[in-house]
């Protein structure tokens, strides 16, 4: 279970007493001694480490959860099920559907439609409150989302994406510069000084993210590019293409808000236009999932339909 920290200049062992549910001090501290907690992804060595904010704490104990947390309960939630198996299912995630219970979402999560979808048939995911959460998508990113239904399968999914050879290809919508015809963008990512919710370029400080992408259409202003994540860093397609000069449409946190259209050339802005009003979410979709069946050895190779935005927007770019 992951945790940021708002306020600085707090003892480790005191945060998480205060911020764990019916979690003692003395438990937290075995917490540690036991190598079970870490901060910003390293094992925490020390009780009494100081935290600053926007540090984010990890307490690998599945039974914990946050103060005021409620463990989620079933929801009818329709999920559009792309694959199901004994041991995991894939989902079409519809935009705007956040993937589990956290600040400002308390229910109305892919969690709670699992769990009325599967009931008992889910795994116990990384904490309590996220059962059957293997990896996560953005909010307002669509697309394919893997979920475990056995603890045995969570383990192994989990293994395959820590390993990076699960291939997760995404699509999205541009707007700004035109990219290259291929490119390997290899920069790292860390927090922002500015804002540690969010995510920069740090060519010092940050960890490895590496994004290729091919350019499939580019006219006036807007691409459509296909990308391949070779590693899976919060916000890394989007921080990426951001830096490069072309942000996805309607990522309002990294530049690709309406007023970018203001920066293309006049006669190519009212086609920009048309492309950016088919969105009133940040142009991104989880497009396919390839792997190896953990358990079968079969080649899977799982794809998410389009999204109507994306349908129209292409259509726009194609020119019907």
């Amino acid at each position: 279970m992951n945790i940021t920290v708002d306020t600085g200049a707090q003892r480790l062992d005191a945060f998480l007493a205060g911020a764990l549910a019916d979690v003692s001090r003395s438990r937290v501290q075995k917490f540690i001694a036991g190598g079970r907690v870490s901060v910003n992804g390293r094992v925490a060595a020390r009780k009494n480490l100081t935290l600053e904010a926007g540090d984010e704490v990890c307490v690998d104990d599945v039974s914990v959860r946050p103060v005021g947390e409620a463990v989620p309960a079933a929801q009818d939630i329709p999920l559009d099920v792309l694959y199901e198996d004994e041991f995991f299912a894939v989902i079409n995630k519809p935009a705007g559907l956040v993937v589990h219970p956290g600040n400002g979402n308390a229910d109305g999560t892919v969690v709670n439609a699992l769990l009325y979808r599967f009931g008992s048939q889910v795994s116990s995911g990384s904490d309590v409150c996220r059962p059957g959460i293997v990896h996560r998508l953005d909010k307002d990113t669509s697309g394919a989302l893997v979920v475990a239904k056995t603890d045995a399968a969570h383990t192994k999914l989990a293994e395959l994406f820590s390993t990076r050879t699960i291939k997760k290809v995404y699509t999205g919508f541009c707007v700004g510069a035109r990219p290259l015809e291929h490119e390997f963008i290899e920069l790292p990512l860390a927090r922002s000084h500015k804002n540690p919710t969010l995510r920069a370029v740090n060519m010092a400080h940050g960890t490895p993210a590496v994004t290729e992408y091919d350019l499939k259409v580019y006219r006036d202003g807007i691409s459509l590019l296909q990308f391949i994540l070779h590693t899976g860093r919060t916000h890394q397609i989007r921080v990426h293409c951001s830096h490069r000069g072309f942000p996805i449409i309607r990522d309002n946190l990294y530049g690709g808000s309406q007023d970018k259209i203001l920066k293309i050339a006049p006669m190519e802005r009212p086609f920009a236009y048309s492309v950016f009003k088919c969105f009133n979410r940040q142009a991104l979709h989880a497009l396919s999932l390839t792997f190896t069946h953990p358990f079968t050895g079969a080649n899977m190779e799982i794809s998410a339909p389009y999204p109507q935005d994306f349908i129209d927007a292409q259509e726009k770019m194609s020119g019907v």
